[in-house]
């Protein structure tokens, strides 16, 4: 399919070039394949320069290290730290120098994506594509744009993608335009606009924007098969995602996208562009992305090093709390609200999950610590601390100063706090201790080891339960096991951790300089409330209210935007990821108000009654071998709950090769996939089967959600599957 859509580009693009220029002209395609030589050439040379610097570098790095260790132990500690500091900064040179060579590698591949054609000031508004007329009083700029610039020679064969000048392609059509260069706004007239695909070094097409298939292009792009990672999308940003991934205003910026808006490839082409623009503050070790799941993170681990960037630090959401709450308490793993069969702790789940539970917690614990505009507490913060007259070498620290102290260090974290109080004792007292006194005065971390036994609540996780207890809710803890707390309860329990030590404590996240979060809508207030205060840093935030799967209530993006001060909103409502058909069915199943799908038409979506275990693994038979058939490479085959997709998967196993996805799985594998509505969503997969789509399973306005999610996984093909009556979230027309 590709190939076709490839070679119905370029025989357009050679009838446009042949309508548009005289008959000595050579054809777009000419033109771009004799460019496409010199630059590749250009390119194979750059990468035997490259390689060679590389294993000189190597060479001398090995070398040095070699007589580093052969002289270890004759070396004065002068010589060994300065011969040491020269082989880090031999290791540094020689990873850049590997770098550099894998990006030019990379360009032979593929070194360009478009072509723009700009002349400046008011000469060039007589210019039109492909023409040199009116360009007598100013030259004509040909920039051709590329994941990474390259300069051979003195001149500049490729412009990075984000570069000031690449705006010009993205955000206008040939006419008027304007960018912003360094030296200043450049205006004048973009005279060409092209988009050219190379693949492996071959040029594919070259199309001008102008031309009668500039549509085509995208659905190209659009049409291509999916594969195990998320990949760069640079070739085909439009303009409306063009503006968030520029978007330098500091803060945070929320995006609410629907299904297949491409949000997340978004926010991490927008974390490569602040990287590019902003060197000098943001590095990839200060940058890090909170992902739903471990085989999310590495479904997107590839976009980064695509781009020319370093992978950046992943968390999943269970990671990140297991890491804030070591030493404090283990976290179990989440259950998803499909599979859940306790309803008593659904219910508990389902209080800790509210925006009135985030406000009783922040506002009792800013009460704790003292804070302005805490709102009252019930208990007063004195009483949190309950001090006694405490010996301090040849003095006694009384129980009314220390509360004093207590309560004037107010709202400094309770951990600081205790120091600071145990510092102020020490220096008292030394001026009234001597003699026998002298022998007995503790160390500043023994008395403020004194000082926390006198604290009612000594841990975040008792402070937790004390507050639990102030405010009438204690049955909503249970304790799975000893030493573990439940899911809904971790990011309580690390709120109450940065009473005690304040997001400074925290080494692993006080270092990180700007946060994406995926997947917003799965957040609880109380999670959300928690990564506020622990990251404070600029932050980028992403998500769809309408794919929430843990069977809360559907609430707008400034519900979310309110956990993060200044937080600023944009929507993106256009669709790209599936065919119309496919987009349509998801229209009936979540009418979405303003969501625009781009039209690229496929196959029907296919509806099959089953009727039983048997029937449904028959027809899922057919659909894998209509799948082998087709070429493509990945298969989701999607259930409501974890537990189904387990038993499915074993069934399936007996005849097909396959992956189940689990909160375990730390791979996204490709081929075919069994999951959970839960693990998939985020995932795209070119063809998808939903299991046992019945009125039975998905009934409720959460259900709703899930088929939705489900739905919208689906790429290129989509196989509904139900036993005996379809859900009636599917419509009227679902059957054929």
């Amino acid at each position: 399919m590709d190939a076709e859509h490839d070679e119905a580009l370029l025989r357009s693009a050679d009838a446009d070039a042949d309508a548009d220029t005289d008959g000595g002209s050579p054809s777009i395609e000419a033109e771009e394949q004799a460019h496409l030589d010199e630059v590749l050439g250009a390119v194979r040379a750059a990468v035997d320069r490259a390689r060679g610097l590389a294993e000189r570098t190597e060479a001398s790095h090995r070398e040095a290290g070699a007589q580093l260790a052969a002289s270890r132990g004759e070396l004065a500690p002068e010589e060994a730290h300065l011969s040491a500091y020269e082989l880090n900064r031999m290791d540094a040179q020689a990873a850049l120098a590997h770098r550099s060579r894998g990006r030019l590698e990379k360009l032979l591949d593929s070194p360009y994506f478009a072509r723009v054609d700009f002349v400046e000031g008011e000469e060039g508004a007589s210019s039109s594509a492909g023409s040199a007329e009116g360009e007598t009083a100013a030259a004509r700029q040909i920039t051709y744009l590329g994941r990474f610039a390259l300069t051979w020679e003195n001149q500049a064969l490729i412009s990075d993608w984000r570069s000031p000048v690449a705006a010009l392609f993205y955000d206008f059509e040939p006419g008027p335009a304007a960018f912003e260069a360094p030296a200043g706004r450049r205006e004048g007239t973009l005279a060409l606009k092209r988009q050219i695909s190379i693949e492996e070094g071959q040029l594919r097409y070259a199309v001008d924007s102008s031309s009668s298939v500039r549509d085509e292009v995208l659905a190209t792009v659009l049409g291509r098969t999916s594969d195990a990672k998320m990949h760069d999308i640079v070739s085909s940003i439009q303009r409306e995602q063009n503006a968030v991934i520029r978007d330098e205003a500091p803060g945070t910026l929320i995006i609410q996208g629907v299904a297949g808006s491409g949000k997340t490839s978004i926010a991490l082409h927008r974390v490569a562009y602040l990287l590019y623009r902003q060197k000098e503050r943001l590095t990839s070790q200060s940058v890090a992305i909170l992902s739903p799941s471990r085989v999310f993170s590495d479904y997107i681990s590839g976009v980064l090093p695509e781009l020319g960037e370093e992978p950046v630090r992943q968390w999943s959401l269970h990671d990140l709390a297991a890491l804030l709450l070591e030493g404090i308490t283990k976290v179990a793993l989440p259950v998803s609200a499909a599979d859940e069969a306790d309803p008593v702790r659904a219910a508990r789940a389902a209080a800790k999950g509210t925006e009135a539970f985030a406000a009783s917690l922040t506002a009792w614990l800013g009460a704790q610590l003292g804070e302005k505009g805490s709102g009252d507490g019930k208990v007063a913060a004195s009483e949190l601390f309950e001090p006694r007259d405490l010996a301090v070498g040849g003095d006694v620290a009384e129980a009314s100063w220390l509360a004093e102290r207590f309560a004037a260090y107010a709202p400094v974290p309770f951990d600081e706090r205790l120091d600071l109080i145990a510092g102020d004792a020490l220096e008292l007292a030394h001026g009234k201790t001597f003699g026998r006194y002298v022998h007995t005065m503790p160390t500043r971390r023994e008395l403020r080891g004194r000082l926390l036994r006198m604290m009612r609540a000594k841990n975040p996780l008792a402070l937790y339960k004390r507050f639990l207890a102030d405010t009438g809710q204690s049955a909503l803890f249970k304790a799975p096991a000893k030493g573990v707390v439940e899911w809904e309860d971790a990011f309580p329990v690390v709120l109450c951790a940065l009473a005690f030590a304040g997001p400074d404590g925290f080494a692993p996240t006080s270092a990180v300089r700007h946060l994406v979060i995926d997947e917003m809508q799965d957040l609880t207030p109380v999670q959300h409330e928690a990564i506020s205060r622990l990251f404070r840093c600029d932050r980028t935030i992403l998500g769809d209210v309408n794919q929430l799967v843990d069977g809360r209530a559907v609430s707008a993006p400034e519900a979310v935007a309110a956990h993060y001060p200044g937080a600023r909103v944009v929507r993106l409502m256009t669709s790209y990821r599936s065919t119309s058909e496919i987009t349509e069915l998801a229209a009936r199943v979540m009418p979405v108000a303003g969501l625009v799908a781009v039209q690229r038409h496929g196959e029907a979506v296919r509806f099959a009654r089953c009727g039983d275990t048997v029937g449904v693994l028959a027809a899922v038979d057919e659909a894998i071998e209509r799948w082998r058939a087709s070429g493509r490479r990945t298969l989701g085959v999607i259930a409501k709950s974890d537990f189904l997709a387990a038993r499915y998967a074993e069934l399936i196993a007996r005849d097909h090769d396959l992956t189940l996805l689990t909160d375990e799985t730390d791979a996204y594998p490709g081929g075919i996939v069994v999951s959970s509505v839960r693990l998939a969503k985020g995932l795209e997969f070119d063809e998808a089967v939903l299991l046992d789509a019945d009125g039975r399973q998905y009934a409720t306005e959460a259900d709703r959600n899930l088929l939705y999610v489900a739905v919208t996984r689906a790429m290129h093909a989509l196989t509904v599957l139900y036993r005996d009556e379809p859900s009636p979230f599917l419509g009227e027309k679902r059957l054929r």
